[in-house]
Protein backbone atom coordinates (compact mmCIF):
# COMPACT_ATOMS: atom_id res chain seq x y z
CA UNK A 1 0.00 0.00 0.00
CA UNK A 2 1.71 3.23 -1.25
CA UNK A 3 -0.24 4.90 1.76
CA UNK A 4 1.75 3.36 3.94
CA UNK A 5 4.82 2.97 2.32
CA UNK A 6 5.58 6.91 1.35
CA UNK A 7 4.60 9.88 3.96
CA UNK A 8 1.63 12.12 2.80
CA UNK A 9 2.23 14.97 0.36
CA UNK A 10 1.47 18.90 2.09
CA UNK A 11 -1.51 20.10 0.59
CA UNK A 12 -1.06 21.59 -2.97
CA UNK A 13 2.56 19.61 -3.66
CA UNK A 14 1.25 16.48 -4.87
CA UNK A 15 3.00 16.96 -8.22
CA UNK A 16 6.53 18.15 -6.82
CA UNK A 17 9.58 16.48 -7.70
CA UNK A 18 10.18 14.57 -4.41
CA UNK A 19 6.03 13.85 -4.11
CA UNK A 20 5.06 10.35 -3.18
CA UNK A 21 3.44 10.07 -6.62
CA UNK A 22 6.37 8.81 -9.10
CA UNK A 23 7.94 6.32 -6.50
CA UNK A 24 4.45 4.98 -6.42
CA UNK A 25 4.21 4.70 -10.04
CA UNK A 26 7.90 3.27 -10.41
CA UNK A 27 6.48 0.44 -8.06
CA UNK A 28 3.61 -0.51 -10.34
CA UNK A 29 5.10 -0.04 -13.43
CA UNK A 30 8.16 -2.29 -11.81
CA UNK A 31 5.84 -5.38 -11.02
CA UNK A 32 3.96 -5.02 -14.30
CA UNK A 33 7.07 -4.63 -16.42
CA UNK A 34 8.69 -7.59 -14.14
CA UNK A 35 5.67 -10.33 -15.86
CA UNK A 36 5.61 -8.47 -19.39
CA UNK A 37 9.00 -8.21 -20.14
CA UNK A 38 10.76 -11.45 -18.33
CA UNK A 39 7.76 -13.20 -20.41
CA UNK A 40 8.72 -11.41 -23.67
CA UNK A 41 12.97 -12.80 -22.62
CA UNK A 42 11.85 -16.02 -22.07
CA UNK A 43 10.08 -16.21 -25.29
CA UNK A 44 13.30 -14.70 -27.01
CA UNK A 45 15.73 -17.08 -25.32
CA UNK A 46 13.87 -20.25 -26.40
CA UNK A 47 13.06 -18.83 -30.09
CA UNK A 48 17.40 -18.00 -30.09
CA UNK A 49 18.24 -21.58 -29.21
CA UNK A 50 15.51 -23.10 -31.29
CA UNK A 51 16.32 -21.00 -34.34
CA UNK A 52 20.40 -21.88 -34.43
CA UNK A 53 19.42 -25.63 -33.56
CA UNK A 54 17.47 -25.61 -36.68
CA UNK A 55 19.27 -23.46 -39.14
CA UNK A 56 22.11 -25.72 -38.27
CA UNK A 57 20.32 -28.38 -39.44
CA UNK A 58 19.13 -27.04 -42.35
CA UNK A 59 22.27 -25.49 -43.50
CA UNK A 60 23.37 -28.96 -43.42
CA UNK A 61 20.79 -29.94 -45.93
CA UNK A 62 21.39 -27.03 -47.88
CA UNK A 63 25.42 -27.29 -48.25
CA UNK A 64 24.81 -30.97 -49.98
CA UNK A 65 21.40 -30.12 -52.12
CA UNK A 66 22.92 -26.49 -53.39
CA UNK A 67 25.61 -29.04 -55.59
CA UNK A 68 22.70 -30.19 -57.68
CA UNK A 69 22.06 -26.27 -59.17
CA UNK A 70 26.19 -26.48 -60.17
CA UNK A 71 26.66 -27.43 -63.70
CA UNK A 72 28.07 -31.19 -63.52
CA UNK A 73 30.41 -31.38 -66.05
CA UNK A 74 29.82 -35.18 -66.35
CA UNK A 75 26.65 -34.95 -67.74
CA UNK A 76 27.67 -32.92 -70.03
CA UNK A 77 30.49 -34.56 -71.03
CA UNK A 78 27.64 -37.48 -71.48
CA UNK A 79 25.62 -35.85 -73.52
CA UNK A 80 28.37 -34.87 -75.49
CA UNK A 81 29.59 -38.37 -75.79
CA UNK A 82 25.78 -39.61 -76.81
CA UNK A 83 25.42 -37.16 -79.78
CA UNK A 84 29.07 -38.29 -80.66
CA UNK A 85 28.15 -42.09 -80.51
CA UNK A 86 24.58 -41.22 -82.90
CA UNK A 87 26.88 -39.71 -85.40
CA UNK A 88 29.60 -42.49 -85.66
CA UNK A 89 26.21 -45.07 -85.92
CA UNK A 90 25.17 -43.26 -89.01
CA UNK A 91 28.14 -44.30 -90.94
CA UNK A 92 28.80 -41.19 -92.37
CA UNK A 93 25.69 -40.60 -94.60
CA UNK A 94 24.61 -37.42 -94.39
CA UNK A 95 20.88 -37.65 -94.60
CA UNK A 96 21.13 -39.95 -91.49
CA UNK A 97 23.62 -37.43 -89.94
CA UNK A 98 20.68 -34.88 -90.15
CA UNK A 99 18.36 -36.39 -88.12
CA UNK A 100 20.94 -37.11 -85.03
CA UNK A 101 19.47 -34.36 -82.55
CA UNK A 102 22.07 -31.41 -81.80
CA UNK A 103 22.73 -31.39 -78.00
CA UNK A 104 23.60 -27.42 -78.24
CA UNK A 105 25.32 -27.35 -74.49
CA UNK A 106 27.97 -24.83 -72.91
CA UNK A 107 29.53 -25.00 -69.86
CA UNK A 108 26.76 -22.77 -67.95
CA UNK A 109 23.92 -25.22 -69.34
CA UNK A 110 21.93 -26.42 -66.50
CA UNK A 111 21.98 -30.06 -65.44
CA UNK A 112 19.51 -30.06 -62.04
CA UNK A 113 16.14 -31.19 -62.22
CA UNK A 114 12.95 -29.30 -61.62
CA UNK A 115 12.56 -31.26 -58.23
CA UNK A 116 16.35 -30.29 -56.86
CA UNK A 117 15.02 -26.43 -57.74
CA UNK A 118 12.27 -26.98 -55.59
CA UNK A 119 13.90 -28.82 -53.07
CA UNK A 120 16.68 -26.26 -52.58
CA UNK A 121 14.25 -23.16 -53.15
CA UNK A 122 12.32 -25.17 -49.74
CA UNK A 123 15.43 -25.43 -47.86
CA UNK A 124 16.50 -21.88 -48.59
CA UNK A 125 13.19 -20.55 -47.92
CA UNK A 126 13.06 -22.41 -44.55
CA UNK A 127 16.86 -21.09 -43.74
CA UNK A 128 15.71 -17.56 -44.29
CA UNK A 129 12.42 -17.57 -42.21
CA UNK A 130 14.54 -19.08 -39.18
CA UNK A 131 17.34 -16.15 -39.71
CA UNK A 132 15.07 -13.47 -39.73
CA UNK A 133 13.40 -15.08 -36.57
CA UNK A 134 16.64 -14.94 -34.85
CA UNK A 135 17.71 -11.21 -36.09
CA UNK A 136 14.07 -9.69 -34.95
CA UNK A 137 14.11 -12.21 -31.72
CA UNK A 138 17.95 -10.22 -31.00
CA UNK A 139 16.00 -6.79 -32.21
CA UNK A 140 13.64 -7.24 -29.34
CA UNK A 141 15.69 -8.47 -26.86
CA UNK A 142 17.43 -4.93 -27.67
CA UNK A 143 14.24 -3.06 -27.40
CA UNK A 144 13.66 -4.57 -23.86
CA UNK A 145 16.82 -4.05 -22.49
CA UNK A 146 16.77 -0.35 -23.45
CA UNK A 147 13.13 -0.30 -21.68
CA UNK A 148 14.28 -1.25 -18.56
CA UNK A 149 17.37 0.58 -18.18
CA UNK A 150 16.32 3.98 -17.43
CA UNK A 151 19.27 5.52 -15.60
CA UNK A 152 18.07 8.79 -14.55
CA UNK A 153 18.50 9.70 -10.77
CA UNK A 154 14.89 11.88 -10.61
CA UNK A 155 11.85 9.49 -9.95
CA UNK A 156 9.93 12.28 -11.64
CA UNK A 157 12.09 12.02 -14.88
CA UNK A 158 11.72 8.28 -14.58
CA UNK A 159 8.32 8.35 -14.64
CA UNK A 160 8.56 10.03 -17.47
CA UNK A 161 10.88 8.00 -19.61
CA UNK A 162 8.77 4.96 -18.34
CA UNK A 163 6.05 6.11 -19.81
CA UNK A 164 7.13 7.69 -22.77
CA UNK A 165 9.06 4.38 -23.91
CA UNK A 166 5.83 2.58 -23.00
CA UNK A 167 3.70 4.45 -25.10
CA UNK A 168 6.61 3.04 -28.07
CA UNK A 169 6.34 -0.13 -27.43
CA UNK A 170 2.95 -0.31 -27.75
CA UNK A 171 3.04 2.38 -30.69
CA UNK A 172 5.16 -0.32 -32.64
CA UNK A 173 3.06 -3.00 -31.25
CA UNK A 174 6.31 -5.06 -29.40
CA UNK A 175 3.68 -7.39 -28.09
CA UNK A 176 2.47 -8.56 -31.53
CA UNK A 177 5.74 -9.07 -32.76
CA UNK A 178 7.06 -10.89 -29.94
CA UNK A 179 3.71 -13.12 -30.71
CA UNK A 180 4.61 -13.39 -34.15
CA UNK A 181 8.08 -14.81 -33.43
CA UNK A 182 7.04 -18.39 -33.28
CA UNK A 183 4.57 -17.98 -36.07
CA UNK A 184 7.46 -17.60 -38.23
CA UNK A 185 9.82 -20.23 -37.09
CA UNK A 186 7.10 -22.75 -37.24
CA UNK A 187 6.64 -21.65 -40.81
CA UNK A 188 10.13 -22.06 -41.41
CA UNK A 189 9.46 -25.80 -39.80
CA UNK A 190 6.59 -26.43 -41.97
CA UNK A 191 8.73 -25.34 -45.73
CA UNK A 192 11.46 -27.50 -44.49
CA UNK A 193 9.35 -30.50 -43.56
CA UNK A 194 8.02 -30.39 -47.05
CA UNK A 195 11.00 -29.99 -48.64
CA UNK A 196 12.86 -33.22 -46.47
CA UNK A 197 9.82 -35.26 -47.67
CA UNK A 198 10.55 -34.13 -51.25
CA UNK A 199 14.26 -34.78 -50.96
CA UNK A 200 13.57 -38.15 -49.21
CA UNK A 201 11.41 -39.01 -52.04
CA UNK A 202 14.41 -39.34 -54.36
CA UNK A 203 16.41 -41.39 -52.44
CA UNK A 204 13.93 -44.23 -50.82
CA UNK A 205 10.25 -44.01 -50.87
CA UNK A 206 9.76 -45.72 -47.40
CA UNK A 207 11.74 -43.41 -45.77
CA UNK A 208 9.88 -40.89 -47.83
CA UNK A 209 7.00 -42.27 -46.34
CA UNK A 210 8.24 -42.46 -42.35
CA UNK A 211 8.94 -38.25 -42.95
CA UNK A 212 5.69 -37.31 -44.28
CA UNK A 213 3.40 -39.62 -42.08
CA UNK A 214 5.45 -37.76 -39.02
CA UNK A 215 4.66 -33.74 -40.71
CA UNK A 216 0.94 -35.24 -41.15
CA UNK A 217 0.78 -35.81 -37.67
CA UNK A 218 2.81 -32.90 -36.35
CA UNK A 219 0.53 -30.90 -38.95
CA UNK A 220 -2.53 -32.21 -37.02
CA UNK A 221 -1.65 -31.85 -33.29
CA UNK A 222 -0.23 -28.27 -34.19
CA UNK A 223 -3.64 -27.00 -35.55
CA UNK A 224 -5.60 -29.04 -33.36
CA UNK A 225 -3.65 -27.75 -30.06
CA UNK A 226 -3.24 -24.19 -31.69
CA UNK A 227 -7.73 -23.93 -32.60
CA UNK A 228 -8.29 -25.94 -28.80
CA UNK A 229 -6.20 -23.20 -27.35
CA UNK A 230 -8.48 -20.59 -29.15
CA UNK A 231 -11.71 -22.22 -28.56
CA UNK A 232 -10.92 -22.33 -24.44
Amino acid sequence: NYEQKYPPDPLGEEAREEARLWPSYLDEAESHDHDTIQGFRDTIDSLLVLAGLFSAIVATFVAQTSQSLRSDFAKLNLMVQREQAALLRTGGSISAVSTVPTANITPETPTYTRADLWINELFFAGLSLSMATALLAVLVEQWCQAYTSITSRSARHKCIMHQFRFDSIVKWKLPEIVGSLPLLLHLAFGIFFVGLSYFVYDIHRVLSAIVITTFVLTTIAYFGTYFSYGVE
